[in-house]
């Protein structure tokens, strides 16, 4: 955010004007008629000074056409010509990109300019291919700063003008319309000031989710916010651009029905917990004079505009008995009566716009703002939305987390693949990160779309945006911004970009998790080492000063989830040292994360309070107001699951909140390893709740050297150990080569010297192939040795010796380690079963232990690679093959051992399946639905990890695929018919490492095959046992109780919050009596966008638990949850969660368990 006032200059713009003056304060003419261009030329004061005295603007009718602009050098003077004064900007920003590469962004500004403008050699022109140019989130108010000054907001509004915005939506000063219209309809102004939320809330209120929060707010900082409302819409209608309002659809306050006799009013429930205000029915006489009401009130305020935005039956709202069609037609009437030629903004967000409103109003007069349309579930907009002008959106971001990472390669495609379809009515963009004061980057490529007549170069893109932003081509910028387009800005669209943050500004779990990176966190780190090798002469620019801290900011962030398996490792081994000397790294990791966070203006939470501070009329104001930001980014609101929800990492929140979070949460564990006690419970809420109360100052200017601490951010002396070969298996005598590569994670220091060291099992010969000694490894280098090892004679096939390599290193005087395990196998032995090899595989026996190691890249589509062992024709109709694994390694997430089944595994037949255990996705079934030879369809279900029972049954050609924890308690995975199945399939043991992205061999082991009879259980007559039965869980929160989660209902309120700890948390229902269980559906709490982890377990006595399932997967959860179709005997049904990506509390809304009670009898 721009936090410096520049000094009004006196220099004046040489101006050409073409045709009369706009007044300042009206709407643009939609003709696009001429125009004053003063704006535009004070706009240009305001970002460069002095040196706006040497630009020509020019007015130019836009006539029928689209805005349009051209920048040229005519009799040595720089001239830029545009169809409004916001257009002007627009082309002079071009200019500071193409031609004097300059920057100026909401983050960071270059404006090393030369005495004397530079011209261009030639002209640049642009027009805009749409109308809509829209910017801003309803959230952004709240996440980008509630509490913004006019000077602020003033250099807001220029950069969007410059980046070719020309709608901008106006939140600020909404709340004195509702308060003045309705005091027409029976309510005091003290009234109304108890029923608005204070101004980091009020976005949420107007969207009709929320009412009340923090309230009353005061009566002078109602009318500051009015006052700043007008400047900011009086600006916007002074460069050109529009102001979009919200308009009225509905939202009254409590009690209308009853001030306001015979008013039909809909109760609204609870969003997150939180009262929803009530809504007004659009069809009840009583809408059209609220409405007439509300928009006269506006327009004296505010003055009129020609866009108002309101998104009927937002996130849950219920139409109760009122016909939405109807409804929707009248929000319309009530807008056409007081703004003829308005249009309707909607937002395109979940179920919204709703078809039955598309389907009712006049879709001329309307423009929809889609949210989503870089998700790869979203294909045609022009059939969602009926036809229905809308605007190519996006939302990167939510909750203004500070995360590098956008979609720009999607955008650069989709866009205008949709803009080239027939009859396409695509006619705008929307730039809606929930906050708008990161990535600028994303910001200036997703603007530049309608500006371009299609897709770019995305390195070229970058080249030019990196010289701009610098000042000029440094080789090393350069570099930097092609590996930060190869990675966060490469984000693909299936991958969630808006959740991801570090680990530390989660609630403290030791299994807390965070959206998965599409990329290399190591290729990340390079871009660190490039920016702090850019020219000394470039790093003097606040441009840089953002991007360096931004980028070292964001090495640190992914660098959390790599320490925290560590430190989970050490805390499941009790190894109190290893854990305090891990605890020790976290903290200060997070300490030198804050102090670099301090270094620059964009990352202070102070700023944001001293801004709260200065609109606050008295002290106890400024406690309130302050408390309504802390709140927020913590909390977000008392009673919500909304905690962390808007966490970002911002200078005194990270220190001072999650720092002090961390400390208590690891001193707890700390102490538990001593003594051999659980954790200490400790209270999330409550200390939320005491520091967004406190009054604790941060600073509000940078301080301390961004360039010094993000140089000690990568140096780090920290490195990585990965080991492993290409070959993993050898007969007694024989031999392998094993491989371990060093990587020196130490971004600008080489380390000093280093030792690697290979150990193995006892009668093991280790003969070193290579070096495994160096005096040093460079910066972010390698060192790979290769040792010989020799199995003895007398090793037993199927024997799996552990290798153990280690690296041992000093970097600037710190000593470190680094250590990796691989294994082999000991091959031969295998009697009893044919084999077949397409994985260069081996195999061994060992009574009644087989084990099969090799590679293998996959085992689905056009890619058939395994190793198998097996019996040829020993699966019949009503038979089942079982073995259990014992190992598998963990090559690939996908890696498999189990059990296949085809009609010849020598060839390439049909009926063809497998069941198998995977390191990182539970068990799979995989088949081959059409019986070409290839697998293609495939289930999963999560929970499951070594050791575990598998089983393939089958029942005429239809095949069954089901895992297990102890060999009795079944779980179905999945289940097809298989084409080209025989009466007698062969069936075996199967191992594949799907290591086509790591070319790391692996094994498996397993014990116990055999092949019975089978017969499903017929579960046709079971019914539901556990509702309101009794239930028990490790802990909850206040107000929501364990019984919420078997009361019968499936809505999102009630709930059971269970806080996470160290080791998760559970929830369990006693259905009364064995019950032969067929199926548990389990839903969490659903709001389409986070995702829980958890797994589910059975138990007879309450002790001894075997596992049902489990969902381990990033993918939102849904209203149906979960199920789990299971062949088990349980009386008590377990549900352990492990992780939510919203915050540290999991919640479950409803466990339905389904079966007969063990014996005919009744349960409960």
């Amino acid at each position: 955010m721009f936090r410096t006032l520049r000094a009004v200059l006196t220099a004046v713009v040489a101006l050409v004007v073409v045709g009369t003056a706009v007044p300042a304060t009206a709407a643009p003419p939609a003709s696009g008629g001429a125009f004053d261009p003063t704006p535009a030329a004070d706009a240009l004061r305001r970002l460069i000074g002095g040196k706006a005295g040497q630009v020509v603007l020019r007015a130019v009718d836009r006539g029928a056409g689209k805005d349009r602009f051209t920048v040229a050098a005519e009799g040595g003077h720089l001239v830029v010509s545009g169809t409004s004064p916001a257009v002007l900007l627009t082309g002079f920003g071009w200019y500071l990109k193409e031609v004097a590469h300059a920057n100026i962004a909401l983050e960071g500004e270059n404006l090393r300019l030369p005495a004397q403008l530079p011209l261009p050699s030639a002209p640049i022109g642009h027009t805009a291919s749409v109308t809509h140019r829209f910017a801003l989130n309803d959230t952004n108010e709240g996440y980008a700063g509630p509490y913004l000054s006019w000077s602020e907001w003033q250099h807001r509004i220029d950069v969007l003008a410059l980046r070719g915005i020309n709608e901008v939506l106006v939140y600020e000063g909404q709340e004195a319309v509702y308060e003045k219209a309705f005091q027409r309809f029976g309510y005091s102004a003290a009234e109304m000031r108890g029923w608005i939320p204070q101004p980091g809330h009020q976005s949420w209120w107007l969207l009709q989710n929320i009412c009340c929060t923090a309230s009353p707010i005061s009566q002078q900082l109602v009318d500051r916010h009015a006052r700043l409302g007008r400047q900011i819409a009086d600006r916007l209608r002074q460069l050109g651009m529009t102001p979009v309002l919200p308009g009225y659809y509905g939202t009254v306050p409590p009690g209308f029905a009853d001030r306001n006799a015979g008013a039909h009013t809909v109760p609204q429930g609870t969003w997150d917990g939180l009262p929803r205000p009530d809504w007004l029915d659009p069809t009840d006489p009583y809408f059209a004079k609220v409405a007439a009401a509300f928009y006269q009130a506006q327009d004296e305020l505010f003055g009129a505009s020609t866009m108002y935005k309101m998104d009927l039956l937002h996130e849950g709202g219920t139409a109760g008995n009122v016909s939405v069609p109807d409804a929707s037609k009248a929000v319309q009437k009530a807008l056409a009566a007081a703004h003829p030629d308005a249009l309707w903004a909607i937002l395109g967000w979940e179920k919204n716009p709703l078809p039955a409103t598309l389907s009712a109003v006049d879709r001329s007069k309307m423009v929809v703002l889609d949210g989503i349309s870089d998700q790869p579930s979203v294909t045609d907009r022009d059939r969602d939305f009926q036809g229905t002008p809308y605007a190519f959106g996006t939302i990167w971001n939510f909750g203004g987390h500070t995360n590098l990472g956008a979609q720009l390669a999607e955008w650069n495609q989709k866009f205008f693949a949709w803009q080239r379809k027939s009859g396409s009515a695509l006619d705008g963009i929307a730039l809606m990160p929930e906050a708008i004061d990161n990535n600028p980057a994303a910001v200036e490529f997703f603007t530049e779309l309608p500006w371009r007549s299609g897709p770019v170069d995305l390195h070229q893109w970058f080249d030019e945006y990196a010289t701009a932003r610098y000042g000029a081509a440094d080789p090393h910028a350069l570099a930097a911004w092609r590996v930060l387009a190869d990675t966060v800005y490469s984000w693909p669209a299936n991958v969630d970009s808006r959740h991801p943050t570090s680990l530390y500004e989660n609630q403290p779990s030791l299994s807390t998790s965070s959206s998965a990176l599409p990329y290399d966190p190591a290729a990340f780190d390079q871009a660190l080492a490039d920016l702090l090798a850019v020219s000394p002469a470039l790093r003097d620019t606040t441009a840089y000063r953002y991007d360096l801290v931004d980028v070292a900011r964001q090495v640190l962030a992914n660098h959390s989830r790599t320490l925290l398996p560590d430190l989970k490792a050490a805390y499941d081994a009790k190894d109190a040292a290893e854990f305090d000397r891990l605890s020790g790294r976290w903290l200060g990791q997070i300490s030198l994360l804050d102090r670099l966070l301090g270094t620059d203006d964009h990352f202070l939470l102070g700023a944001w309070q001293q801004d709260a501070d200065r609109q606050a009329a008295t002290p106890a104001e400024a406690a309130t107001l302050r408390y309504d930001l802390r709140v927020l980014v913590t909390q977000w609101a008392p009673g919500t699951t909304l905690q962390d929800y808007a966490r970002r990492e911002f200078n005194g929140l990270v220190g001072d909140y999650y720092g002090a979070r961390w400390r208590e949460y690891l001193g707890s564990l700390a102490t538990a390893l001593r003594t051999g006690q659980p954790p200490a419970a400790i209270d999330w809420q409550a200390f939320a709740d005491r520091w967004a109360h406190a009054g604790t100052d941060y600073p509000a200017t940078a301080h301390g050297d961004a360039y010094a601490l993000a140089s000690e951010v990568a140096a780090v002396p920290d490195g990585d150990l990965t080991v492993g070969s290409t070959h993993n298996a050898a007969p007694a005598g024989g031999s392998v080569r094993i491989d371990a590569t060093f990587r020196n994670a130490n971004l600008i220091h080489a380390t000093d010297p280093i030792t690697l060291t290979l150990r193995a099992p006892d009668g093991y010969q280790v003969h070193a192939e290579t070096p495994t000694t160096a005096d040093s490894v460079a910066a972010a280098g390698t060192l790979t040795a290769s040792w010989t090892v020799t199995v003895p004679d007398s090793a037993a096939p199927g024997t799996v010796p552990a290798l153990s390599a280690s690296a041992r290193w000093t970097s600037g005087g710190t000593a470190d380690q680094a250590s990796a395990a691989t294994s082999m196998l000991v091959s031969g032995g295998l009697t009893g079963y044919e084999t077949v090899n397409r994985s260069d595989a081996s195999f061994a026996g060992n009574g009644d232990t087989v084990g099969i190691a090799g590679g293998g890249a996959d085992m689905y589509k056009g890619t058939d690679e395994f190793g198998a062992a097996y019996r040829k024709g020993a699966l019949p109709d009503g038979q089942a093959a079982t073995v259990r694994v014992t190992r598998v390694d963990a090559t690939g997430p996908y890696a498999r051992a189990g059990l296949v089944a085809r009609a010849d595994l020598t060839a390439t037949t049909g009926g063809y399946a497998t069941i198998a255990v995977t390191p990182a996705h539970g068990c799979m079934f995989t088949y081959d639905s059409d019986g070409d030879g290839r697998l293609d369809h495939y289930s999963e279900v999560d929970g499951f990890a070594g050791p575990v029972w598998v089983r393939l049954g089958r029942n005429g050609s239809t095949f069954t695929g089901e895992c297990s924890s102890d060999g009795e308690n079944w779980t179905a995975v999945g289940s097809s018919a298989l084409p080209g199945a025989t009466a007698a399939e062969d069936v075996g043991m199967v191992f594949s490492a799907v290591n086509a992205h790591t070319g790391t061999d692996g094994l498996a082991l397993f014990t116990g095959f055999g092949v019975a009879g089978w017969t499903p259980r017929d579960a046709s007559g079971d019914t539901v046992r556990s509702v309101r039965q009794p239930v028990t869980a490790l802990n909850a929160e206040a107000g929501h109780p364990a019984t919420a989660a078997n009361d019968g209902s499936r809505a999102n309120s009630p709930y059971w919050g269970g806080p996470l700890t160290g080791d998760g948390t559970w929830w369990q229902v006693d259905l009364g009596a064995d019950t032969a269980v067929s199926s548990i559906n389990v839903r969490n709490y659903v709001d389409g966008t986070r995702w829980y982890t958890y797994r589910v377990l059975g138990s007879t006595d309450g002790e001894h638990w075997f596992t049902l399932g489990g969902r381990m997967g990033t993918s939102p959860v849904t209203d149906a949850g979960e199920t789990f179709r299971t062949e088990a005997t349980a009386r008590y049904v377990r549900i352990v969660g492990l992780s939510n990506s919203a915050n540290a509390t999991f919640h479950l809304t409803e466990v339905t368990v389904s079966g007969t009670p063990v014996g005919g009898g009744t349960a409960g």
